[in-house]
């Protein structure tokens, strides 16, 4: 198989996946989940290996669990958590791992309305030591993305431009393939996620 014909492949992979994470969200805001219970079969087979078909960067908000909003099982995300899909430390060779390593042609990033690192981000807080360094990545990120404090355009802009910053990061597989970036936004009170740029994947975009 040549380049060309495995990007495209990887590029189908990408949008299968995107439309299933799609699918399980509708599930879980209607209230009918699959719940994607693991019987002992299955999880056995997990011992030699994993292949998860996303990797998602999302909040550590308690109230924002990817796999149950997303309606996936044990073994289809590879899921990293940081206060307001902040980049710094081990979170960046985490997401290098699900690409490179497991070869996931797909990276989400969740960002959440009511974020607590967002709005602590735009407030006039003096937050220090480690949680300070944290809010002020996602500030620093605001200030060519927001002009003002307004909670929802912040919190928009803080997805959108941690999709960009990942786009930029250039993150690729073992064969250099470069991975499909894509935002969601989640909504608490709906339950709902919104595309914040498929990256080309979804039919019509």
């Amino acid at each position: 198989m040549d380049t060309e014909e495995r990007r495209n492949e990887r590029r189908a992979q990408a949008r299968a996946s995107l439309e299933a994470l799609l699918e399980g969200n509708r599930r879980f805001a209607s209230g009918d989940p699959d719940g994607a219970h693991l019987d002992r079969a299955a999880r056995e087979a997990l011992v030699e290996g994993q292949a998860p078909t996303a990797v998602v960067l999302g909040c550590v908000d308690s109230r924002v669990p990817p796999e149950v909003i997303l309606d996936q099982g044990v073994g289809d995300l590879l899921t990293v958590r940081t206060a307001g899909q902040s980049l710094s430390g081990v979170a960046m060779g985490s997401l290098d791992f699900g690409v490179r390593v497991l070869g996931v042609p797909l990276v989400v990033v969740m960002g959440h309305t009511h974020c607590g690192a967002v709005l602590a981000a735009i407030s006039d807080q003096n937050i220090t030591g480690y949680l300070g360094d944290l809010i002020g990545e996602i500030a620093d990120r605001l200030v060519d993305v927001v002009g003002d404090k307004d909670p929802m355009r912040a919190t928009g802009g803080n997805l959108d431009a941690t999709v960009e910053a990942l786009r930029r990061y250039d993150l690729r597989s073992g064969d250099g393939d470069p991975a499909h970036v894509v935002g969601l936004m989640y909504d608490l009170a709906s339950g709902l996620v919104t595309v914040h740029g498929d990256d080309g994947l979804l039919v019509g975009s």
